[in-house]
């Protein structure tokens, strides 16, 4: 990493949406890659030049589109996140459960292409619809999320909706 990309990493201002233990691993994960300008809210604002849902309420959409917003997940035997870019026309926003509808989907995704290693996805919805979490899932998603965010603040090109990025716990 280049001293210039140190530095816009420093002054990009992240705002997470939510609290609690999911919110505190991605703010570790973020001081790991080099945010220093991070706050915590309970509704979103434009205080910010990227927001982390991981409140899941569907914030992009509030914020009128203005800012890339990162959705964290926690899918118990791994992590995923989802970037919403301002013009991106998302739909999972507006249904109830944002965790829910964001496994069904990656998973119905993984299975039509024929993504290796990805049933594990597939097998855990129960689990997922009962809300279970895992904090090993946790900061899995937080890590996906700091190097999301980095290459956000950098200017370097995200997969956004409707792609996605999933992985599975390391052992």
């Amino acid at each position: 990493m280049t001293s210039e990309e140190k530095n816009k990493i420093e002054s990009c201002r992240i705002m997470i949406v939510g609290n609690g233990e999911f919110a505190d691993a991605i703010n570790t994960a973020l001081l790991k890659v080099g945010f220093h300008n991070i706050i915590y809210v309970e509704a979103p604002t434009e205080s910010a030049d990227i927001a982390v849902d991981v409140a899941m309420n569907g914030i992009s959409a509030r914020l009128g589109g203005k800012l890339p917003v990162v959705y964290p997940f926690d899918f118990i035997e791994g992590g995923a996140a989802m970037v919403v870019l301002p013009d991106d026309k998302v739909e999972f926003e507006a249904k109830g459960d944002v965790r829910l509808c964001a496994a069904k989907y990656m998973s119905g995704y993984c299975a039509f292409w024929n993504i290796d290693n990805s049933d594990w996805l597939r097998v855990v919805l129960p689990r997922i619809e009962q809300g279970e979490q895992s904090a090993k899932a946790q900061q899995t998603a937080a890590c996906i999320c700091a190097r999301i965010l980095a290459n956000i603040a950098v200017g370097r090109d995200v997969k956004h909706f409707p792609r996605f990025y999933l992985s599975k716990n390391l052992e």
